[in-house]
């Protein structure tokens, strides 16, 4: 994630606490196309599937994600939030009891929100992140990735245990939009 995004002069819009921006951003996948994470059917509607889909022209808020800290009772970790003003997050699918699943969209909770906590683990490429789960995160288990289904647009977004000898399905970087 980029600490200083700027356009020319110009300052990217979104919250800021300090020098760091957060958001908006897409969030764009490394192989191929470069799909970027989108709210399936611009939908507000709770356990709407997040997908792979190509930037849309006019751009759309369903494709534009917010890092909202988690706070001071889990430090490094954040919640992916929609900008479509519903205030829902990215969540791994509710009741995943293996720590893999669908991500799909949910209002932020206000107690145990593991499964809606997301940290960034660098790739070998620079620029392009692992997007993390907390939902089961340990020093004993290998951790849980945000990645696609496929290479082609419409393709589930799902998280699985990472893989460091094809992490390009699962590497991420994070373009600011600008208005």
């Amino acid at each position: 994630m980029s600490t200083t995004a700027t356009k020319g002069a110009a300052k990217a819009p979104g919250t800021s606490t300090g020098e760091l921006n957060l958001g908006p951003y897409y969030i764009q996948y490394l192989p191929g196309n470069h799909y970027v994470l989108d709210v399936y059917g611009n939908s507000a509607a709770k356990d709407t599937q997040v997908i792979g889909f190509t930037v849309n022209q006019p751009e759309t808020v369903n494709q534009q994600w917010l890092f909202v800290p988690a706070g001071p009772l889990a430090p490094g970790w954040w919640y992916l939030q929609t900008l479509m003003g519903s205030e829902y997050v990215m969540t791994l699918q509710p009741h995943a009891t293996t720590g893999s699943g669908p991500v799909v969209m949910q209002p932020k909770a206000q107690g145990d929100s593991d499964t809606q906590l997301w940290s960034l683990l660098s790739t070998e490429v620079p620029g392009y992140w692992y997007i993390q789960s907390k939902f089961g995160a340990s020093n004993s288990q290998a951790p849980v990735v945000i990645g696609l289904t496929s290479d082609t647009s419409g393709a589930s977004a799902v998280a699985n245990p990472i893989s460091f000898t094809g992490f390009e399905a699962q590497a991420w970087g994070f373009k600011p939009v600008y208005w």
